[in-house]
């Protein structure tokens, strides 16, 4: 069994379960490091689909966003209503630049989820929001924290 694999952009990467990942990783679409994981593989590396998935995402950034922003405005709506001190942001494509990327899980190009924090959230607000894009469609998004 391997407990490595050497990812041309991301570096080193390790075995959890059946996914590979890297808890510190330096992405382009990124200012600071994100937890990067490719989803689905096998003890001997990731699947080719999370593999090209993972070059498509990071390739093509911008339409990662449009997927989500969307869904990124239905959860900004309402913490805004709620929270005095949030911004006023009128269009979904005004939230861009306001995100802090936490983590990408990749399954394919058509398969991933974007986990982020916004600038406007309260400080102690702990709340983490995940965008799944399923099918090419992000039509779900799920708040933790």
């Amino acid at each position: 069994m391997q407990n490595e694999f050497i990812h041309h952009k991301l570096g080193k990467l390790y075995l959890e379960d059946v996914d590979w990942q890297t808890d510190e990783a330096s992405v382009p679409f990124c200012k600071t490091p994100v937890e990067v994981c490719l989803a689905g593989g096998s003890e001997t590396g990731p699947s080719q689909a999370a593999l090209s998935g993972y070059d498509w995402i990071e390739s093509h950034w911008q339409k990662v966003l449009v997927l989500m922003q969307d869904q990124a405005f239905d959860f900004y709506e309402p913490y805004a209503d709620a929270v005095a001190s949030v911004p006023v942001i009128d269009t979904p494509t005004q939230l861009w630049g306001t995100e802090s990327i936490l983590n990408v899980r990749v399954f394919a190009k058509d398969d991933f989820s974007v986990t982020m924090r916004f600038t406007w959230q309260e400080d102690e607000d702990p709340h983490e929001v995940t965008f799944y894009v399923e099918d090419g469609k992000c039509e779900v998004h799920s708040v933790d924290g």
